[in-house]
């Protein structure tokens, strides 16, 4: 068993970590030198400073973010009136997050702009572009787990001692926890 206790009920963490995951890889591409972690109760966000999502890539003919956190509503048009496409993987890990989640809310920042989703219930509630440049690029996501899959608070503790674990092993990382640096380069 890791660091984090689960006890099959700290969503908030599994959450947490996914995310941090792959801001992780985005690191490790040479994309990102800071991933910024806050946790609190059910609550949760993970941001970088990497290249951002994709927010003009298409799949199936569907827009990538929007196919991506909702992947688990394919096929995403009637049979009668569509071709689905081929099933495609990626995003099944940002689609079952969003699935945990009462609200989830994805920014992401591109040097021509600002695209923002929110999520409520799994759905796509809300999208707001802005061509303002932006000095930095990267995605934060940020969402409450529902509160009938996990009621109690997370294992913050948990999660600052994986987080360091991160950090040691990627020493050139800048590595922050509810606003507190667990390591720079």
């Amino acid at each position: 068993m890791t660091d984090i206790e689960f006890s099959g009920r700290d969503f908030t963490a599994l959450a947490t970590r996914a995310l941090v995951l792959y801001s992780l890889a985005e690191f490790q591409s040479g994309h990102a030198t800071t991933i910024s972690v806050n946790v609190e109760g059910t609550t949760f966000s993970v941001a970088d400073n990497g290249r951002g999502h994709a927010v003009h890539r298409v799949i199936c003919g569907q827009p990538y973010l929007p196919f991506i956190y909702t992947h688990l509503d394919y096929p995403f048009a009637d049979a009668e009136t569509s071709n689905a496409g081929e099933v495609q993987l990626q995003g099944i890990g940002m689609s079952l997050l969003n699935a945990l989640c009462s609200e989830l809310s994805v920014v992401v920042r591109k040097r021509t702009g600002t695209l923002r989703l929110m999520y409520r219930t799994g759905r796509l509630a809300y999208e707001e572009r802005d061509e303002i440049a932006n000095d930095s690029t990267g995605t934060s996501v940020a969402g409450t787990i529902n509160p009938l899959l996990q009621s109690a608070p997370t294992d913050v503790e948990g999660i600052e001692r994986w987080l360091r674990r991160i950090a040691a092993v990627h020493p050139t990382l800048t590595l922050q926890l509810n606003n507190r640096l667990l390591s720079t380069p």
